[in-house]
Order: structure tokens, then sequence, then C-alpha cells
């Protein structure tokens, strides 16, 4: 048992720059993850916001409908009529 810890001490040390630059990258990652998930839980909530506060008027359809007229199948076609 006290060979084993020996050992893996041993590649520890042997292989610590490699180990060191893996675990500041995987930090790295997940600090950006992180960040990038907090931007857009703001963003929506923000987004969200603004439209409560600007709401979206919706457009005139009334001159539209007042073009088309349906036939007896319920189809709507363009009347012609003046």
């Amino acid at each position: 048992m006290s060979q084993e810890k020996v050992d893996r001490q041993k590649e520890y040390k042997k292989n610590r720059k490699k180990i060191l630059a893996k675990e500041k990258r995987r930090a790295r990652i997940a600090k950006f993850i992180g960040y990038l998930c907090l931007i857009c839980i703001i963003g929506g909530v923000g987004y969200s916001f603004y439209l409560k506060v600007n709401p979206e008027t919706e457009a005139d359809t009334s001159s539209f409908y007042s073009l088309i007229a349906t036939d007896d199948y319920g189809i709507l076609d363009p009347s012609l009529d003046e």
C-alpha cells in the first residue's frame, strides 16, 4: 500500500505541468461557461422587461381584409368589384 502511494506521487511529480495545465484549462472553461450563462440570463430578463415596458402594437389588418372576400367554399379570393 505504501509503495503505491509513492508511485502515485512520483507519477504526479513527473506529469505536474500537464496536470496543472489541464486543471487551469478546465477552470477557464468553467468560468467562461458560467459567465456566458449569466449574460444569457441577464439578457433574457432585460428583454422581457423591455417587452413589458414597450408593448408591440398590432398591425392594422382591417384594410387587408376589406380587399378579400370568401366564396361559397370558404376560400379567400381577391375581390375585383368596385
